[in-house]
């Protein structure tokens, strides 16, 4: 990955956190949440006909904002994992990160436990897991230190993981307040990965 990877929390504003008023999104994605709302039942059960009925928009503005109703929840998604895991080990501690990741996805808990494809397929997935690998390998490289192919390993496993737990968490209604599932995957992360969280924000905060 080359440069500095993207940072996506400007775009939403400076309340990221009051997002019962909805002002954490701006633009087009205040249209993709109210699709994502008007998702009450399980995904394969619903047509996008009646997701853009229920939602107040066009067919043609669905398919200008996603390519199929499965990326609707990973628009979600990735826009917590934006504002709220790719900053740790940059501006966030893995703490921070991962509680404020998780009730950012509990705030659509109702929606999300609808939306989330029960088997998607593995390429796709595959796909969509590049992403956070990235990012967290350029938070590594910045540091200095080039992944061993030990350290690329836990990494991956890592992000496959967490995903898994992410998905499942969603699918099964989010009976786990987001603070205990944050701690549980944070105490499931191999140590070498969170000494060096711990040694990025460490670096940040003395560069001030």
């Amino acid at each position: 990955m080359s440069g500095k990877p993207e940072d996506h929390a400007s775009l939403y504003g400076s309340k990221l956190e009051d997002h019962a008023s909805q002002q954490a999104f701006k633009g087009s994605d205040l249209t993709r949440l109210r699709i994502l709302q008007a998702i009450k039942e399980p995904i394969e059960d619903m047509t996008v006909s009646e997701i853009c009925a229920l939602a107040g928009v066009s067919r043609q503005t669905f398919y200008s904002l996603f390519s199929s109703k499965y990326d609707i929840a990973y628009w979600y998604l990735l826009t917590a994992e934006e504002l709220f895991v790719f900053p740790i080990g940059r501006t966030l501690t893995l703490e921070e990160g991962l509680t404020r990741f998780f009730t950012f996805l509990d705030e659509e808990h109702a929606s999300l436990s609808c939306a989330f494809e029960r088997n998607p397929p593995k390429p796709e997935l595959r796909q969509r897991l590049s992403r956070p690998e990235s990012e967290f390998l350029w938070t590594i490289q910045s540091l200095g230190i080039e992944p061993s192919e030990d350290l690329k390993f836990c990494l991956v496993y890592t992000v496959e993981s967490a995903n898994c737990l992410v998905a499942s968490w969603c699918i099964h209604g989010m009976d786990e307040p987001p603070k205990r599932v944050a701690k549980r995957l944070a105490m499931c992360i191999p140590s070498c990965l969170t000494d060096l969280v711990s040694k990025g924000l460490e670096r940040t905060l003395q560069n001030g």
